[in-house]
């Protein structure tokens, strides 16, 4: 055989071993993919058994969002806020009389103004609620607004009116009703905290007054030396000092009323002694006397019988 017609053999077999291989292969391809295809029909299947339900639950959401939105009426987003009397909950905003979205209403009484409920975008980008507003003046562009209750006390100092605010026209009642109960619930708090501070303000009064009494009372113990003279040395000594003073000269007397008990008893004894001594000398002159009569009276006798 020719050497060309060897190299073209040998060719022809690598090239008949590559084909068998890559057909393997690609049979083995094509099964994987037939398998995904049959996996890929199914799952389409099941999702088309679930189209029906999937467009049923749509509807229903998209009833649910339009009711929701009735609910919370139209609103203004990006709203410039500047302050006109914030104490007193006044301020102006950007949105006017005019235009497809502006805050007037013609009806059969004549143009009518929405109640504004306000919000705020906090720094931490949650909205913050701040209060229900009615427009007292308005023109083409602009309103102004009130807030429909009395501002409580630093209220007015939270809110920013240097980022758009966002209003809406309504409110769904739950929400309502939730933040009137809010509102009573904080007016009660804060009624009972001033009570409490009006209490304490009492108590302090009285502490006050109980410690001025106190001082009085110390003065009077103590004395107080800043007292004129006229005022009296018990006043400015004070009572601890004078009745100690007092007690001094009471237990200096007693000391010398026993000095006297004890000399009166000297005495007494020196004079029961005298009186002892008395007695006995008395007895003795009694005696004396005696035997002086008894001899006169003897001496008597003699004479007479002599005579």
């Amino acid at each position: 055989m020719h050497l060309t017609g060897k190299i073209f053999a040998f060719l022809t077999l690598c090239l008949s071993v590559a084909a068998i291989i890559l057909t393997a292969k690609t049979l083995d391809r094509q099964n994987e993919w037939n398998n995904r295809v049959e996996k890929a029909r199914l799952a389409y299947q099941q999702e088309v058994a679930k189209l029906p339900d999937a467009r049923k639950q749509v509807l229903q959401l998209r009833n649910e969002l339009t009711m929701s939105r009735l609910d919370w009426g139209r609103h203004w987003d990006r709203v410039q806020v500047s302050p006109r009397n914030l104490q007193q909950g006044q301020i102006t905003i950007g949105i006017g009389r005019n235009g497809n979205n502006g805050l007037a209403r013609q009806t059969d009484a004549g143009e009518q103004f929405p109640l504004l409920y306000g919000f705020q975008t906090l720094e931490d980008g949650s909205v913050k609620y701040v209060g229900e507003f009615r427009v007292t003046q308005i023109d083409a562009t602009q309103a102004a607004l009130q807030l429909g209750r009395t501002p409580r006390d630093g209220e007015t100092a939270t809110w920013n009116t240097s980022v758009p605010w966002r209003f809406r026209d309504a409110l769904p009642s739950a929400k309502r009703a939730q933040i009137g109960e809010l509102l009573l619930e904080l007016t009660l708090f804060e009624q009972r905290l001033k009570d409490r501070q009006l209490n304490l303000a009492i108590q302090q009064k009285s502490v006050q007054s109980a410690r001025a009494l106190l001082e009085d009372r110390l003065k009077e113990l103590n004395g107080d030396p800043e007292l004129p003279e006229e005022a009296g040395e018990e006043r400015r000594l004070g009572l601890v000092e004078s009745i100690n003073q007092a007690e001094s000269r009471r237990d200096q007397a007693l000391a010398e009323v026993q000095q006297l008990r004890v000399e009166l008893h000297d005495l007494y004894a020196l004079f029961e002694d005298l009186l002892a001594v008395n007695r006995a000398l008395e007895q003795e002159l009694s005696k004396r006397s005696g035997v002086a009569e008894d001899t006169e009276v003897s001496a008597n006798r003699d004479d007479n019988a002599t005579k």
